[in-house]
């Protein structure tokens, strides 16, 4: 095998690992993608100029600052019980806009008018899939999403 010189007095001998190990990459990049962030509970973030807000849990549900935002997405089971814990995504126009892991019960959101969609899978319980919704922002006051999973009540 002779090396393949690539100027300036440098060569690479084994240039078919190297690729191999570009193309493994470029692969394993598709087949286990990077870990989520997880938002900090009861404090707004914006993400790429989506503004959002993890929380639904406790006392922190009666904070004046959430009716502010027009939608609120909701995690139940069967039983309209609260879930918590849920990986989220939020798309339009079949564009991903946010991908972010939540430990309460709602994400809230401020956003244009348009048409949206928002999936969620429990990041507890990977048997009870992913759901979704489809959805636009309200003129005023705050739109109710619920993502209701199969699970019995008390789960």
């Amino acid at each position: 095998m002779h090396p393949i010189n690539l100027g300036g007095g440098v060569s690479v001998r084994y240039w078919h690992l190297a690729l191999g190990a570009l193309a493994l990459g470029t692969v394993m990049g598709f087949v286990w993608p990077v870990a989520a962030e997880t938002l900090p509970m009861d404090n707004p973030i914006s993400i790429d100029g989506t503004e959002a807000v993890c929380t639904g849990i406790g006392s922190a549900q009666d904070d004046p600052r959430w009716k502010a935002y027009p939608v609120r997405v909701e995690f139940s089971n069967g039983g309209a019980q609260y879930l918590a814990g849920a990986h989220v995504t939020l798309s339009s126009g079949g564009k991903t806009l946010a991908a972010f892991d939540c430990s309460g019960s709602w994400v809230l959101f401020k956003l244009k008018s348009g048409s949206y969609k928002v999936s969620a899978s429990l990041k507890d319980e990977p048997g009870a899939g992913t759901r979704s919704a489809t959805f636009s922002p309200p003129a005023s006051g705050q739109k109710r999403v619920v993502i209701q999973f199969p699970m019995p009540a008390n789960h």
